[in-house]
């Protein structure tokens, strides 16, 4: 065999490419690359859940608003049942107008319960978001000072 056949192994140093490709980027610019992508999720999670707690704060102002009107309307065809008992006259109507306001009773005592129930998830849902802002914060502080 002669010497001449042999074909190099390397590339010419005139190649556009390097001897050596590179395999990853320093350790660092990673690092803060995933602290950054970290930082980030944690700002969207934060939005996430105060527009879940203003969900939840409109629908329990709903609700008080509901159980409100629902009592006051109890009261109500509680009283005009109470005064129809008390007339000959409109003795009949006495049964109806007592039931309508038990109905309302009970739909009031409903929407109390439904009231604490969403008293208690926008209290978890607040809690939440103060976590993940703290986390947030601590996150941001912490980049600030490398």
């Amino acid at each position: 065999m002669s010497s001449a056949n042999v074909l190099p192994s390397a590339p010419p140093e005139s190649s556009p490419e390097p001897l050596y490709p590179i395999l990853a980027e320093p350790a660092e610019n990673f690092r803060l690359q995933k602290i950054d992508e970290i930082a980030n999720f944690l700002g969207q999670e934060v939005g996430c859940y105060r527009l879940v707690a203003k969900k939840y704060k409109r629908a329990k102002i709903f609700v008080n608003w509901s159980a409100a009107g629902s009592s006051v309307l109890s009261a109500a065809f509680s009283s005009a049942s109470f005064g129809s008992a008390l007339s000959v006259i409109g003795l009949p109507a006495t049964i109806p107008l007592g039931g309508v306001g038990g109905c309302f009773a009970v739909v009031s005592s409903g929407l109390i319960i439904a009231s604490r129930k969403l008293e208690a998830k926008i209290k978890k849902h607040h809690e939440i978001t103060t976590l993940a802002v703290a986390k947030r914060d601590t996150i941001s502080r912490l980049l600030s000072r490398a």
